[in-house]
């Protein structure tokens, strides 16, 4: 048992990659939002199900994961009291099998077979008490595509990283707006 345990983790390290082995990930060249709190957290209060139809816990980046590194990378904390919680309401990506040509046609035919659809959901709230203010900014993002009956094991994986990275994109421009919009009393330009 103790030999199995390190080989195990040495397997999980090699299994499922780091954000910096995905590339595309990340938001740092967008440059900081900074915000007057004293500090920032990430609530998960979305909980993947695990289960068909859900699939985001099969994808190497899970939306959750990208909105965190969005957090990371984009909100910085200024100020000396205040708080800023970036809430995660949705971060799924749902299996949907499609319809498939049938007969002798279908042998001729290469079919969409599955839809993936995505959805991320969140709200940064933020309490400032020495300013008097509370103010939140929501966005959601939410895309779809699908893959064909005969695409690898490796392009699937490809499509539905590719689909995180465009609702992480999405979300980030919405963010950037609508925290401009709704919490200017303590941004820090």
């Amino acid at each position: 048992m103790r030999r199995l345990l390190p080989a195990l983790f040495v397997l999980l390290a090699f299994a499922v990659p780091s954000l910096a082995q995905a590339p595309g990930f990340g938001f740092a060249d967008k440059g900081p939002i900074r915000l007057d709190v004293a500090t920032i957290e990430v609530v998960e209060e979305y909980r993947p199900p695990l289960k068909d139809p859900n699939v985001e816990h099969l994808i190497p980046v899970t939306p959750t994961a990208a909105v965190k590194l969005w957090a990371q990378d984009r909100l910085k904390a200024v100020g000396s009291q205040g708080t800023a919680r970036l809430v995660i309401r949705d971060a799924s990506v749902v299996e949907q099998p499609l319809e498939r040509t049938e007969g002798v046609r279908g042998w001729f035919t290469k079919d969409q077979t599955e839809r993936y659809s995505g959805k991320i959901s969140v709200e940064l709230v933020v309490q400032q008490p020495a300013k008097g203010f509370n103010g939140a900014a929501t966005a959601a993002a939410s895309r779809s595509t699908t893959v064909r009956e005969d695409v690898s094991l490796a392009e699937r994986e490809k499509v539905m990283l590719e689909l995180v990275r465009q609702l992480a994109t999405d979300l980030d421009g919405q963010l950037d707006a609508t925290i401009r919009a709704n919490l200017f009393p303590v941004l820090v330009l």
